[in-house]
């Protein structure tokens, strides 16, 4: 046989083309394998992490609750005591329930000594100019000038609008001295002083409030009931309208009149009689 011939007639191309098909054919088989390795590793390794997500779900519930157990046991709760959580949602909740509003008190009225010793006080009229009228609840004036505090205490009440009176009313609980705890009024024809405000303390001689000049009811002093606008003789039983219709002079504005005098001041008048001491001690 003649080699050379046959060697002439293979195309080298076409054999060229044969070895690099047939090394492509591996090559595929090859990676084709490779791939399917890879798939099967990927598949464990998902198989694995989801087995442990499945094992953290069901574990950490179950290591939370033993944990609020202990804790309730530690801190003396026992085991069958409510976990933390559902003792802090409980106090919240009862945190939450709307609190009942306390009850203000109601002024109270006590008698008071209304003694007429002048030792710590001050004239109430010092820094003004009046003329005394008569004497009902209290003491009428006429006048102009400043009302200053008898004695030290603190301010109650301060209602300028409203008041019952015909105009303003101001009232101050002594602290000291011998009335001590009695309260005294300014009323009517007054303007408070400046800055003047419930629950501010005042001092012997320190300015109450200024006489409004020729006011057409004038300006009333007196010993107060520490009951609203009320004034002592009033809640002590010691006045009533009829009284004021003819005059009467109630004890506690007689005691108060005597106190001014005491002070230096100008006592006011008696004009239609006398009332007698305290019948009642209801409002």
């Amino acid at each position: 046989m003649d080699s050379t011939h046959d060697r002439a007639t293979v195309d080298p191309w076409q054999e060229s083309l044969e070895r690099s098909l047939a090394r492509r054919g591996r090559s595929r088989q090859g990676s084709t394998g490779r791939e399917a390795g890879r798939r099967r590793r990927t598949r464990r390794s998902t198989e694995q992490r989801l087995r442990k997500r499945i094992l953290t779900a069901k574990t950490v519930p179950a290591l939370a609750l033993a944990a609020a157990i202990l804790a309730s046991a530690l801190t003396g709760g026992g085991p069958d005591a409510s976990p933390p959580a559902a003792r802090a949602d409980a106090g919240r909740a009862a945190t939450a329930q709307p609190r009942a509003k306390p009850r203000l008190q109601a002024a109270t009225w006590r008698r008071c000594p209304l003694a007429i010793a002048p030792t710590g006080y001050i004239n109430p009229l010092a820094s003004a100019i009046v003329n005394p009228e008569r004497i009902g609840q209290g003491v009428d004036y006429a006048g102009v000038g400043k009302l200053v505090a008898i004695g030290a205490g603190r301010v109650t009440r301060l209602a300028t609008d409203g008041s019952g009176w015909p105009g303003t009313f101001i009232q101050y609980q002594l602290s000291s001295g011998a009335d001590a705890g009695c309260s005294v009024y300014y009323a009517e024809g007054v303007v408070p002083a400046d800055g003047l405000r419930v629950g501010d303390a005042v001092s012997a001689g320190e300015p109450i409030a200024t006489i409004i000049p020729s006011y057409p009811t004038g300006i009333e002093l007196g010993w107060g009931a520490g009951v609203g606008t009320k004034a002592y003789a009033k809640v002590a039983g010691q006045w009533n309208p009829t009284d004021d219709e003819d005059n009467i002079a109630s004890a506690a504005g007689q005691s108060f009149s005597a106190l001014i005098a005491a002070l230096g001041g100008p006592p006011g008048k008696v004009e239609g009689g006398k009332s007698g001491t305290e019948t009642s001690s209801s409002p």
